[in-house]
């Protein structure tokens, strides 16, 4: 379960003043999800565990620079991103230029476990940059704050995107049969 916003903030406090157990706590606490974010980003299993350590190796190597603990998940998220955009500009050879064009209330967990193969085809369905918005608002409960801190734009940008993003999905799970 993960732990409150208060909680959260107090270990990336601690692990920003060198507390190494609070750090193996966030990355216990965040792996799992961080590694789910990176999979609807396109990439694959091993891929996505290996983008996700290198996101806590650089988490842990400039966790000093990180001025608000509040804002922990966020740049947590938003190192994250940018190490999965890495690996796909690698792969797909995406110019560093296009790599921004990559730039999802929660669900409840009995609706979630009903519907969870639907969506779960259905977001695997949209382009890379509806999938993180969606994911990122919806799954991680993200505000539109912690949305443009992690995708690196403006929080109109951040509407904007989860309006489109919202229409794809619904498109996609209307053409998605339902056992």
């Amino acid at each position: 379960m993960m732990k409150s916003a208060a909680e959260q903030r107090l270990l990336a406090a601690r692990a920003r003043l060198g507390d190494d157990l609070a750090f193996e706590q966030l990355v216990h606490e965040h792996t799992r999800r961080l590694t789910w974010f990176v999979r609807k980003l396109g990439l694959s299993e091993s891929v996505s565990e290996d983008v996700v350590q290198e996101a806590w190796v650089t988490a842990w190597t400039s966790l000093r620079t990180l001025r608000d603990a509040g804002k922990f998940r966020s740049w947590l998220y938003g190192i994250t991103r940018n190490k999965a955009l890495q690996h796909i500009a690698a792969v797909r050879e995406i110019p560093a230029a296009d790599l921004d064009l990559l730039a999802v209330d929660e669900v409840r967990d009995s609706y979630f476990d009903r519907y969870a193969p639907h969506l779960d085809r259905a977001l695997d369905g949209l382009h890379v940059a509806h999938r993180e918005v969606l994911i990122l608002r919806f799954f991680e409960g993200m505000s539109y704050a912690e949305l443009s801190g992690a995708l690196g734009v403006t929080e109109g940008t951040v509407k904007s995107r989860l309006h489109y993003a919202k229409l794809a999905l619904r498109r996609q799970l209307e053409v998605i049969p339902h056992e």
